[in-house]
């Protein structure tokens, strides 16, 4: 069986910070993730996190298919997150700064908390990924992959 999808992140709300997000399972596959969002102080030392913001005006693009949302850590972009459904925002999609690898997003229904799930290679396949997941179609490959992720938070919920 081909694999879309390959790593798995899990990531929910712990703090007070009004836009960060943690990460409290994976599949600790994916290279860039893993030494990009490392905590280097405060909260959550040696585990992982990110920033899930509203894009800021500055960024380039066409405005015509500007996104609301991005991932962030630091000043670096992750990823533009795209939401073009507005009467199911709980599915996102988006691609990997420098690489060809998509994002999909799954969020709770109070946004305090966020699957990402990465299809290495599939950057061109954005909205056919996207389509797909809202259809169903990957239910079982992405139930696997939460299968295979472990605990990783190294701190205490505050």
């Amino acid at each position: 069986m081909i694999q879309t999808f390959t790593d798995c992140y899990l990531l929910e709300k712990l703090t007070e910070a009004e836009y960060r997000f943690d990460v409290v399972a994976s599949t600790q596959s994916y290279e860039l993730f893993e030494s990009l969002w490392i905590n280097k102080k405060k909260f959550n030392v040696g585990g992982l996190s990110i920033n899930y913001v509203d894009r800021p005006i500055n960024w380039k693009g066409k405005e015509s298919r500007a996104p609301e949302k991005a991932l962030t850590k630091n000043n670096i972009n992750i990823s533009s997150v795209f939401i073009p459904d507005l009467k199911n925002r709980l599915v996102g999609y988006g691609d990997i700064n420098g690489t060809k690898d998509a994002l999909i997003l799954l969020f709770n229904e109070q946004y305090t908390s966020i699957e990402i799930f990465v299809a290495r290679g599939y950057a061109n396949d954005l909205q056919a990924l996207y389509s797909a997941i809202k259809e169903g179609e990957f239910n079982d490959e992405l139930a696997l992959l939460r299968q295979k992720t472990k605990s990783v938070l190294k701190s205490p919920k505050k």
